[in-house]
């Protein structure tokens, strides 16, 4: 896998990805309202202040998978969100190459000495892939309704 910046190209594949409201939400949290529009991706897609990224197939330039930095030059942060990769190829191993993409994509930036992300408390999946990767943390910080429950995300974090 190969990280290159995101193109409004690649919004039609992650609409693809996005089935329904409850993987919209596991995605982005409740930033983004359903039904999902490519309307809603290009506006997300139009901040300054954040980088995007998408991985794509060494050989074949196929979209693998997408996430994002926020760098906190202030703060010497870098936060990592909205991490997806093709639902199709889960279990191949791509969620741990892209965060291991952008985990040196962040720490490329001397000043980044801390990495965090929010991921729902319930993504066992998620979790313990960021577990794997040094990522440790379970401070509940937002509260998303979801259908008749609430889900809670919560902060992960690892230092350089």
């Amino acid at each position: 896998m190969l990280l290159r910046p995101t193109s409004v190209a690649d919004l039609d594949v992650f609409l693809s990805w996005i089935p329904d409201e409850e993987a919209m939400v596991l995605w982005t949290g409740p930033t983004f309202s359903w039904p999902l529009s490519r309307f809603q991706l290009e506006t997300y897609l139009a901040n300054a202040n954040r980088q995007y990224w998408t991985g794509i197939d060494e050989t074949t330039g196929a979209v693998l998978g997408h996430g994002t930095l926020l760098l906190d030059d202030e703060a010497r942060t870098c936060r990592l969100g909205s991490i997806i990769v093709d639902p199709g190829r889960r279990g191949e191993g791509l969620g741990r190459k892209l965060m291991e993409l952008l985990r040196a994509t962040a720490y490329g930036t001397p000043t980044v000495t801390e990495l965090t992300l929010g991921v729902i408390a319930h993504n066992t999946p998620a979790r313990s892939l960021y577990e794997s990767l040094g990522f440790r943390g379970s401070e509940v910080v937002r509260r998303t309704p979801m259908g008749d429950q609430m889900w809670e995300a919560i902060s992960m974090r690892q230092s350089r």
